[in-house]
């Protein structure tokens, strides 16, 4: 498409330049002949009107005025003709000339048109961002071809010659080694993230990349933090505590210790960074595993109070839809309007469910322990969104205290959203 607009926009380019040198050619050799003839003409008047004079004054015999009209005029004619016939004689080198200017006068500019964008072309492509664009072309095909082994292979082998063309470029080491990663080469990619971090400045992009770094080498290490890991591991959090890459290390080292406290400490900080996302969700399954199996073993490690919620729909609702969601939040009874203190969906086929909500569920700068008084809400949404519309059914529990504790509440799903 660029080339296409390219090309139209060279071709007007050449036609404003070409078409006004054309008329300009015609133009000029019309008003030279008739110029010249002009001038013959307006002689003849003048010396017409001389003798007219003369003859009024009576310096000059009526027969003698009619014989030098009568040789004018034939003089004019053979003037006339004359110069038509030089005119025609000479037509061949008036045109042999004519022609050379207008070749010249076109073909410069028109060189010129040629040369313009040949020249801008390659001007971008030594100065400009056509590398750039190239690179960013790699790296969302990087991204949209992460389960595709043959792509990630052609990946190595393109970014692999944009380092060699130039090593300083820390982003295409990057999604070269994530290339090299999605096919289990963890070895070069341990060597390519390390070559990104390296020269990247002190910045969140830099902690992400010392991640990749620690999670390659910690695969190679088989699953063990060596000294070199938990320095990297440092470096990255010196710069963001919260990197997710780095937590995410740390947490599924914990979890492969069995350490489940420090696992879910880590899970909920990742959950914090993006409470709606899908990731949330499933840490938050993770989380509750975590918690069974610690209170398997007699520990109790909910932080702050759990709203316990057995939600169902109400009798005689049937809904044939199994796949519609179902948004279960606690607010806060005290203040409406305020983001849920804490929240999670699920589906119609999952109901009737037991559901437990505590601080790791929260899903903006509030959790449950921010508020003494709470209710719950549940609701079924035909068009996927949490906020109720028309249509959608929408049940919420009478205000209640949890007192920092567990608290059991019982639910149906009946009320349709008028």
């Amino acid at each position: 498409m660029f080339w296409i607009f390219t090309a139209i926009l060279f071709v007007s380019a050449v036609g404003f330049v070409l078409f006004p040198l054309r008329i300009r050619n015609r133009a000029g050799s019309f008003v030279e002949d008739a110029s010249r003839k002009n001038e013959n003409i307006a002689l003849f008047q003048e010396r017409s009107d001389e003798l007219e004079n003369e003859l009024a004054s009576g310096n000059l015999e009526l027969a003698e005025f009619d014989v030098l009209i009568q040789e004018m005029q034939q003089s004019l004619l053979v003037d006339v003709s004359d110069e038509e016939l030089a005119t025609k004689g000479k037509t061949k080198q008036k045109k042999s000339s004519v022609a050379k200017s207008a070749a010249y006068s076109i073909a410069i500019p028109l060189l010129i048109c040629l040369l313009m964008p040949l020249v801008a072309y390659g001007l971008y492509s030594e100065w400009g961002f056509k590398k750039d664009v190239e690179l960013m072309g790699l790296f969302q095909r990087t991204v949209n071809n992460r389960d595709n082994p043959q792509e990630s292979q052609n990946l190595i082998v393109s970014l692999g010659e944009v380092v060699q063309a130039d090593d300083d470029r820390p982003w295409a080491w990057y999604f070269l080694a994530e290339n090299f990663a999605s096919i289990g080469m963890f070895t070069e990619a341990e060597i390519a993230y390390t070559q990104s971090a390296g020269r990247m400045e002190e910045s969140p992009e830099k902690a992400l990349v010392l991640g990749r770094v620690a999670m390659a080498r910690y695969i190679l290490a088989e699953f063990t933090f060596t000294a070199d890991i938990l320095e990297v591991i440092d470096e990255a959090r010196a710069i963001n505590p919260n990197e997710v890459s780095v937590l995410q290390l740390i947490a599924a080292d914990a979890e492969e210790r069995e350490d489940f406290e420090a696992a879910i400490e880590y899970w909920r900080l990742i959950i914090q960074s993006n409470p709606n996302s899908e990731q949330a969700q499933i840490l938050r399954r993770s989380i509750a595993i975590a918690q069974q199996r610690l209170a398997g073993d007699g520990q109790d490690v909910a932080a702050g109070p759990t709203i316990e919620i057995d939600l169902s729909l109400a009798e005689g609702l049937e809904l044939l839809d199994g796949s519609l969601r179902v948004f279960v939040a606690v607010r806060n009874a005290a203040q409406e309007g305020l983001p849920p203190l804490a929240a999670i969906d699920i589906t119609v086929a999952d109901l009737p469910a037991n559901i437990q909500l505590d601080n790791s569920y929260a899903v903006g700068p509030f959790n449950i322990s921010s508020a003494d008084t709470v209710f719950v809400s549940a609701s079924i949404s035909f068009s996927g969104s949490a906020t109720p519309s028309s249509g959608d059914y929408r049940s919420q529990s009478d205000n209640f205290s949890h007192n920092g504790q567990r608290a059991v509440i019982s639910l149906e799903i009946v009320d349709r959203v008028p």
